[in-house]
């Protein structure tokens, strides 16, 4: 199991319910987002180009870059500087400044690592087996299993025998360390793919399923209270703290940042705005027409929990497939709908070529510059793929 299997799993979980290639590769600046931590001055972003950290603000900048990028990343809970990380090769990495520099502390233990979780003096590490670290990763024991198609892994605040592992099979806990596992939630959502556990500063719990988005336990047994579902047809992997804003990451290598704890969602930077006429007008027209299928901003349609395999309308920013075809195709899908089993109906009865244009126009100016570059048949060129 590696970890590009991970993202390939929650590609495949998103294609039940989306049309086939309606899921592209992931935005060329970070690359695949392996793992999020906590950072002083950002959100640690570690990914196959190296080391980011990612300001709520917008900004990111690269922190540190290692041969084959960082596969996994976690900060020890009680060293506010101390990270430990894995790349392809070389067993656990450790940083004691943040990030900007590493050393190889491990003197046995797994040559590469998927996930790695801390939690009270203890280190937990996912390669062909669950390992176990007491000393900071520089001996390692096989302690437990990993649990069948594992997305996500966290420890309880207080118990460092007690872990939670989201999968695509629904949430799951071991209260020895591993060794044995059970479901976390009972009744129907019980089996919605869990891809994000997040374990809180104060102990509570949060978890990502598809089908029902962002979910809190804020005590130990007490009912999960939804969040937010508002991430389209994304899911979230990852999330942390960073001051008063928690900052998201998605299978679609997106980031996303809240300031009031979750409730709403912004992608990092914000969402880019229509500076043409052409595009301010189809923005209107989306609103009115398309918004209610492909979300906000052309985000996607979310998944319901009641409907977890429903066919989706897909999204229409560089995330999805619609930058694979040139104007005058997405103008045709609009006005003359699209074949079974797409739920798109043809909009011609309602809108003419004009509106179709400008339509066309406000969805490019939700593209990044590199899907706009590659727009059409040049997304297959080598220079437009990842």
């Amino acid at each position: 199991m590696t970890k590009q299997n991970l993202f390939t799993r929650l590609f495949v979980i998103a294609m039940l319910t989306v049309p086939l290639g309606a899921l592209a590769a992931p935005a060329p600046e970070l690359g695949w987002i392996n793992a999020l931590a906590p950072g002083r001055d950002g959100a640690l972003v570690a990914s196959d180009r190296g080391l980011f950290v990612a300001n709520p603000d917008g900004r990111v900048m690269l922190r540190a870059e290692w041969e084959g990028g960082f596969t996994a990343l976690a900060a020890d809970r009680a060293k506010a500087d101390v990270l430990y990380a894995s790349g392809r090769s070389g067993g656990l990495l450790r940083s004691n400044d943040g990030g900007w520099h590493w050393q190889h502390p491990a003197q046995s233990g797994p040559d590469s690592f998927e996930i790695l979780a801390t939690g009270p003096s203890v280190l937990y590490g996912v390669a062909d087996a669950l390992y176990e670290s007491s000393d900071g990763g520089s001996h390692w024991r096989r302690s437990g299993v990993v649990p069948d198609k594992l997305i996500s892994l966290a420890v309880a605040a207080k118990d460092a025998k007690q872990l939670y592992a989201g999968t695509e099979a629904g949430l799951m806990e071991s209260r020895d360390g591993g060794a044995h596992w059970r479901a976390a939630v009972v009744g129907p959502a019980r089996r919605l793919p869990a891809t994000l556990i997040r374990v809180g500063e104060d102990g509570g719990l949060t978890r990502f399923d598809w089908g029902q988005g962002l979910l809190t336990e804020r005590k130990a047994n007490a009912p999960w209270v939804p969040i937010n579902n508002g991430f389209g047809g994304q899911a979230v992997l990852q999330l942390v703290r960073e001051g008063r804003a928690l900052v998201a990451a998605t299978n679609a290598a997106k980031l996303f940042v809240s300031r009031d704890g979750g409730s709403h969602w912004l992608p990092l930077g914000g969402y880019p705005r229509p500076v043409t006429a052409a595009a301010r007008r189809g923005e209107k027209l989306f609103v009115a027409d398309c918004q209610v299928c492909h979300g906000d901003h052309g985000i996607g349609e979310a998944p319901r929990a009641d409907s977890p395999q429903q066919s989706l309308a897909p999204a229409l920013d560089e995330t999805a497939h619609a930058w694979h075809h040139p104007d005058q195709q997405l103008e045709g899908f609009i006005l003359n709908g699209m074949p079974a089993p797409s739920r798109m109906v043809g909009w011609s009865g309602r809108l003419n070529a004009h509106d179709a244009q400008d339509l066309v126009a406000y969805i490019k100016s939700l593209w990044t510059p590199r899907a706009l570059r590659c727009q059409g048949p040049r997304h297959m060129d080598p220079d437009c793929r990842l």
